[in-house]
């Protein structure tokens, strides 16, 4: 997920990615919200939908973690597939291959917080940790469940918009 975006909310600030990405080089970064693009975090994160709190990363990154690092002049919102020594491997849920290995210094920030609508999801949480080990578990099945899901969708907007006529 390319991350665009950035607004305030109480305790959480706004400002531009680049600005909060040289607070947090500086360790002197605030929590904020990021809107983000793209479908490489669905189905846990989509795209023009939620909003994803992000603060910066205060410990080493662990397996499963959300992480806000840059990839070259973007900012990418990938969950961490490895970790080496003095690197990190991230993923994104909706891709069906790992990301290059980047180097642990480069991870900006945590996701903690994921807001769709009303519904706030802490992807720490433990249900959504143990969802992160099955879904990163299915790597290999992934296209064909996005196959079935999007089939489902289809189905689903088949049956609905003829419920309307």
């Amino acid at each position: 997920m390319t991350v665009y975006n950035s607004e305030a909310s109480a305790g959480v600030h706004a400002l531009s990615v680049e600005t909060w990405h040289s607070l947090a080089q500086k360790g002197a970064a605030p929590p904020v919200r990021l809107q983000v693009r793209g479908g490489s975090m669905r189905p846990l994160i989509r795209t023009g939908r939620d909003t994803v709190t992000v603060v910066p990363m205060a410990r080493a990154a662990r397996v499963g973690d959300i992480v806000l690092f840059r990839d070259g002049a973007r900012y990418v919102l990938h969950r961490v597939w490895r970790v080496g020594q003095s690197r990190v491997q991230t993923f994104g849920d909706g891709c069906y291959r790992p990301d290059a290995w980047i180097d642990a210094k480069n991870i900006l920030g945590l996701a903690v917080c994921v807001e769709r609508g009303d519904r706030r999801i802490d992807p720490n949480a433990r249900i959504w940790r143990a969802y992160a080990r099955l879904w990163m578990g299915l790597r290999f099945f992934r296209k064909g469940i996005f196959y079935l899901y999007s089939a489902a969708c289809r189905v689903r907007g088949v049956f609905h918009s003829s419920e309307d006529a």
